[in-house]
């Protein structure tokens, strides 16, 4: 299948080698790395979402008006809006940038999060949640008249969208590596999304959540979210990951604490990761996890665009077709992954699509 290169969009332009005050708002950064991220091919920027973050809803209309065929992936914590207002809050957006839009429910990583908006259910009863409110928004999505619901989280009349999504139905990306979100992802995502890892790993991941989607009749994509450190050749990248470790070193101190990853299952396999050294498989660095623990997700690979290019397809066969590129710096690495990197990973993908499906129809 073609593969989904994807970026990162953040309410600033900022990043562990070049921090600001997590407060900062620029209005003229967020407009100028979408242009950056629409003209240099990626399919999508994720939209986070957290408690203390401004309205990503306002910032993909945002970038919508600054953009011609770039998508969003909007990060969306499901109960703080009711299911039938997002719904149409998600299928509005969907028309104004035609056909461009994916819903990524997360559940937040701690309680102290979601509390601090007034939401006091465990991690286990937002999961269940979650997957109550997907089934409503996807029936939103395509219901021809109005229809009521009676489910354990949510109750309602004559529930309608006069508005419909440019899509057949808004893709759903979901995470997480809990028992409870691993079968909430089985059942209902089209993406499984989850944080960088290993081919080991992320081939361990598939295979959980693949047999989780079975019982379902479901086959999800997948997408990882990795760091990538380029340069011409793989010793300059290597160099460059070092004078990068060096950098973030002396930035600790104006970091954003992400006081909710401990409660988190991914990021404590982020944690553990980190620990199996600075280096495995063909170009995974850990320097950065290292530095930061379960603190971020900065597991990243090292090269040049060839050896980039063929660690990615280490995944691709893994069964990833999705990824989050991001470097760590947040201008020049956008342009220099979509202008050295993506082209070529394209190329192989559509290469090795093409034997895989030659070799089929001879066998």
């Amino acid at each position: 299948m073609p593969v989904e290169i994807n970026g990162l969009l953040n309410h600033n332009v900022s990043s562990e080698t070049h921090p600001l005050p997590f407060a900062t708002f620029d209005r003229e950064g967020i407009g100028r790395m979408a242009r950056l991220h629409d003209e240099w091919g990626y399919d999508r920027v994720l939209v986070a979402n957290a408690a203390v973050m401004p309205d990503n809803f306002t910032i993909a209309a945002f970038i919508a008006a600054q953009t011609e065929r770039l998508g969003v992936m909007l990060a969306h914590r499901p109960g703080f809006i009711p299911p039938t207002m997002a719904a149409r809050m998600l299928a509005t957006l969907d028309q104004l940038m035609p056909g461009r839009v994916g819903v990524h429910i997360i559940t937040a990583a701690s309680d102290e999060e979601t509390q601090a908006d007034g939401d006091y259910l465990s991690k286990v009863e937002r999961y269940d949640r979650a997957r109550e409110y997907i089934a409503i928004l996807r029936r939103m999505w395509t219901s021809e008249a109005p229809f009521d619901h009676e489910g354990k989280w949510f109750r309602f009349t004559g529930g309608f969208a006069a508005v419909k999504p440019v899509q057949p139905a808004i893709p759903v990306y979901f995470g997480g590596m809990s028992p409870a979100a691993l079968a909430v992802a089985g059942e209902c995502c089209d993406v499984f999304a989850t944080l960088s890892d290993t081919v080991e790993g992320m081939t361990e991941a598939v295979g959980k959540v693949r047999a989780e989607a079975a019982p379902h009749g479901r086959d999800p994509a997948f997408l990882m979210s990795i760091r990538i450190v380029m340069a011409e050749t793989d010793e300059e990248a290597w160099a460059r990951a070092d004078a990068i470790r060096d950098v973030v070193a002396a930035n600790m101190g104006k970091l954003a604490v992400n006081k909710g990853a401990s409660a988190a299952d991914g990021f404590k396999r982020t944690e553990a990761l980190a620990q199996r050294g600075d280096r495995l498989e063909r170009c995974f660095w850990n320097g950065i996890n290292q530095l930061r623990g379960g603190q971020s997700n900065s597991g990243a690979l090292v090269g040049s665009p060839e050896t980039l290019s063929e660690a990615l397809m280490d995944y691709y066969r893994a069964g990833v077709s999705k990824f989050i590129l991001r470097g760590f710096d947040p201008v020049e690495d956008v342009i220099a992954i979509g202008r050295d990197l993506a082209p070529l990973l394209r190329a192989k993908v559509a290469d090795y699509d093409a034997r895989v499906s030659s070799s089929s129809i001879t066998t």
